[in-house]
Formats: C-alpha cells, structure tokens, sequence
C-alpha cells in the first residue's frame, strides 16, 4: 500500500519505495571506484538475498464503488492479457526422425524457437495410446467477464482487472526494481554477469522464487526482465514455486495453531483498538453504511486496502478519505490486527521461523564454500507479499509499525573479510572473545562428522547487512560492539550475531508441522495482501 508522499516510505507510481537509496552507478564502466561506496572498505560482497512485495494491484475486493472516480472494475491491467501458455499438441512427424528433430530446435538460441510456437525443451514422443505428441507454445489473449445488473455477462473491456491483479504501474515498480539491482550488482559492482547463463538451477549464480499467486510470479518476471533484458538471456528463465504446504514466504495459514493464535491476537486487536475508530465514524459512515471496525463487514483493513490502491494509481476518491489523519489512524489499526500476534514467540517461530531458517542454512552454505565449488549462488530474489515482509522485520525485531508498501523490499547481503591475513572470528578482535566460538567451530557443527576427519582450514570473518526500502536496519542483536562490523554503527552484523537473532525463532520443517497441530477446530482467515 503505497503512493506518492507516502512519509514513511515515499516514492514515485511506478517506482520501488526509496528508489534513489539503492546504489546504482554514477559512471558505469568505472565499477572498482563505484563500487567501494556500496560495499564497506575491506570487505566483499558473497551473496544477497531480495525480498520484494508485488508490485501495485487492484483491489481484492471491491469497495467503495461510486465514491470519487472508483470503479466498479478497475481497467488497470492491459498489459498482461496477451501471452503464451504451454500446450500439448499433435504431431504427425515420426518421433524418431531427424526431420523431427530438426522442426522443434529452430536455431541454438533456445528463446528463438519461442516465436514459431515450438517448445525448446522438447521433441516429438509417442504416448502411451500411441499418439506422437509435443510440446508447444500458444499465443492467447485473456478477457476479464463481468456480470452485468440483470445477471449477464459481458466482455468489459481489455484492461479490466481481476481483484488483486498486478497492474500495468505494478508491472513498471517491479521492471524499474530490477532494473536498479542490474545497474547495483552487474554495471556497478561487476558481482553478477551480465547476461543470464543457461544453467540448471542448482548451478546458477542467480535463483527465482515466488509464491503461488499470480501478482508475485507476475512481479518476479518484471523484475528478473529488468536485471536481464531481452538480449541478456541466454536461455528460459528458471524460476520456482514450492508445494502450499511447503511455502514459508509468508505466514501459512496450513497452520492450524498459527491460525488459533492469530484469531486470538485479532480478537484482542479488535477490543483494544476498535475505539480508536470511533472518532472517524461521522465520516466513513456514509460510505461503508455501518461502522467501521476491524472486525465489522466491510472490515477496517478493506477499506485501508481500496484507499491506498486507488491512491497509487492517482485515481481521485472522496476528499475527506484521503486525509492523512483519517489513512493514519485507519492504518495504525489494520497494523494492530494484523502484525500485533508477533508479540508472542510461538507465532512468530510458526510464521517465519523455516523462512529464516532457509535463508541462515544458505549463508552457512556459502561461507563453507569460499571457492563457489559448489555453492554458485550469489543472488536469490523471491517475490512474496507485505505479510512476509511485515514477518520479516517482526521476527528480527526492526518492524516500524507502518505497512510495507507496495514493491517494498528487504535485501540480506553476506559479506567476507577481503583481508587474506584475517581468518579468525570476529569476536576475536576483543578482549571477552575467548568465551565465544570461532566461526569455524560454528560451521563445522553442521557438518556431519565423517566429513570432520581432518580440521577443517580457518574461515575468514563474515557480516550481514540487511537494508528495508534502501534504508539499513539496526537489529537488536548487533548491537552490541562485538556484534557488528565496527564504524558500522550497528547496522553490520557479525554473522554469529545474526544467526543469534535467526535461531531465537527458527524452525526445521519437521518442528513446525509437530507445532502446528491443535486439537480444536478454528476458522481459517487467508492472510496475504
């Protein structure tokens, strides 16, 4: 939920919050000079991580139709109704031919063979009915029916949005967000090539991630067309979405007991905080018909959520509902509802604790394998939603009580001391360091023993850096002066230090199906935005 003047967040439609703060190049080609204002003096970049919220949407509902310019239908979404889908088709080429062959691998780029309709990873097979089948690709433009007053439907028109669809401006925040980590990590800082290498996903030095709806795997292609552009692409684009049961990107309402708590959380939110609500009855009235509260119908975050789109997109509502005063105290309420439930552990480990878990196993794999041997990864993108970003900065104890915006982003950059002389811990370097592990000790303790037969070399420092909108983030557990990069004011973590802050909340997957059984039935509220 975001828009232009938005205090806490402020940036342009179409741009991600706090564009400016995300270090692109002053002159690209110079990237050794450029480069050492990003990534701190005696250190090097190893691996990041981007968490981003989809880019602006329609509305998930609709509300408030008639009021200011809002409509019924939001036409906000031409640009997604034109594309091509995977088909199974019938072929009459003989499967074992080289004619056959030489028709579904039209040229070496295997993009090119996207526009004859043929699908490059394929080549003509019999069925089991004896059929020869293959794969291709077909062109297809998609309508949005609407149903007309006396229940018929029609067309609308090519732009209507579905509730909750990534719109054209979603599309640019999005494309501009990549375009900005290409112009930070390729033309700046020479960490990534530049075009994509045709690799398996296990082997490239980037990976994709989105969860399963729509606007973030809409939001994950813009941004991954603004790191690589056409041209760029040496191949398909991998990218990957996990099983439901398995998605730890944002609080998973599979989770029965996570489900009870935060039902128990809104509740107590709603008696608290409803009150706060009441002032703005003699204005809402008129448009929602009954009072507005967090658990009234239509709900308070409803409402928040159709204000802010219709704000994004510059679309003009009823004066008295875009005062700030009113947004603010809409706000504060909604953010009660629904981040308040993170003031208890249980439910911060159930609704984030095998994310962070995730993301510490992936450093820890990173800094066992200095050479890239086998770990290639430097960076990974994951296009999620403002329930994980809001998890995020809950469970490591930043959140700043305000809802991410739309396209709002968390990065994790790991770094390594570029001191060859330095292999030691960075505790070592003061005097209570004794009592704390080497990082070395740290690593190896999950390493399984056989492979422990000799020591293993010493391992240079680490640090983490974790940015929220370009902004840096202060974590509680590395503050203290052994815990952070000194100079850094904190805001560079030992990686000890913040893997301290991950394991008060981590969970392995087996923990949290065992915490998430509960043995009274509770009502399942969906809870992604």
């Amino acid at each position: 939920m975001s828009y232009e003047g938005q205090s806490h967040h402020p940036h342009k439609p179409g741009s991600p919050p706090n564009a400016h703060l995300i270090g692109v190049a002053p002159s690209l080609g110079d990237r050794r000079d450029a480069g050492d204002s990003y990534v701190p003096q005696g250190l090097q970049l190893v691996q990041a991580h981007w968490f981003v919220r989809h880019g602006e949407r329609s509305p998930v509902r609709q509300r408030l139709t008639g009021f200011g310019d809002i409509p019924a239908i939001f036409p906000l979404c031409a640009i997604g109704r034109s594309f091509s889908t995977a088909v199974l088709s019938l072929t009459t080429s003989d499967p074992t031919a080289s004619s056959a062959t030489s028709e579904l691998n039209t040229g070496s780029n295997p993009t090119s063979s996207l526009h004859s309709g043929t699908h490059p990873d394929s080549l003509p097979w019999k069925s089991h009915t004896g059929q020869v089948l293959s794969k291709r690709l077909l062109g297809i433009r998609r309508h949005a029916e609407e149903m007309g007053p006396r229940n018929l439907a029609n067309g609308g028109t090519p732009a209507d949005c579905y509730w909750g669809e990534l719109t054209d401006l979603g599309r640019e925040s999005t494309l501009n967000l990549g375009a900005r980590l290409r112009a930070l990590y390729v033309d700046r800082l020479g960490f990534l090539p530049e075009t994509l290498p045709d690799l398996p996903v296990d082997e490239s030095p980037v990976y994709f991630r989105s969860t399963g709806m729509p606007r973030t795997i809409e939001s994950l292609h813009q941004i991954v067309e603004g790191l690589f552009p056409s041209g760029y692409r040496a191949g398909l684009v991998d990218y990957t979405v996990r099983n439901p049961n398995d998605e730890s990107l944002y609080p998973n309402s599979l989770c029965a007991r996570m489900r009870q708590l935060d039902q128990i959380s809104i509740a107590m939110a709603a008696k608290k905080y409803n009150p706060t609500l009441e002032p703005l009855d003699a204005t809402l009235v008129k448009y929602t018909e009954t009072p507005l509260r967090i658990d009234s119908s239509p709900r308070a975050n409803g409402i928040l959520d159709t204000l802010y789109v219709c704000l994004a997109h510059s679309i003009r509502t009823p004066s008295d509902l875009s005062d700030p005063k009113l947004l603010q105290t809409l706000e504060s309420a909604v953010v009660h509802e629904w981040f308040d439930s993170y003031s208890t552990l249980e439910f911060t480990k159930l609704s984030m604790g095998r994310f962070l878990g995730d993301l510490k196993a992936s450093l820890v794999s990173k800094i066992a394998d200095p050479e890239e041997k086998k770990n290639k990864l430097r960076l990974g993108v994951y296009a999620c939603h403002d329930t994980s970003l809001g998890g995020i900065l809950n469970a490591l104890q930043v959140f700043d009580g305000r809802w991410p915006p739309f396209t709002s982003h968390i990065s994790v950059e790991l770094f390594r001391d570029s001191d060859t002389s330095s292999t030691s811990s960075p505790s070592t370097s003061t005097s209570t360091s004794t009592s704390k592990p080497s990082l070395t000790s740290f690593l190896t303790s999950f390493l399984p023993t056989f492979l422990l037969s000799s020591p293993p070399p010493p391992l240079k420092r680490h640090y983490v850096r974790l940015f929220f909108n370009g902004r840096p983030l202060h974590l509680p557990a590395c503050s203290s002066p052994s815990s952070h990069l000194p100079g850094s004011e904190g805001t560079i973590c030992t990686f000890e230090a913040f893997s301290k802050a991950v394991e008060r909340v981590e969970l392995t997957g087996k923990e949290w199906e065992k915490g998430c059984k509960v043995k009274e039935r509770v009502k399942i509220v969906e809870k992604v935005g």
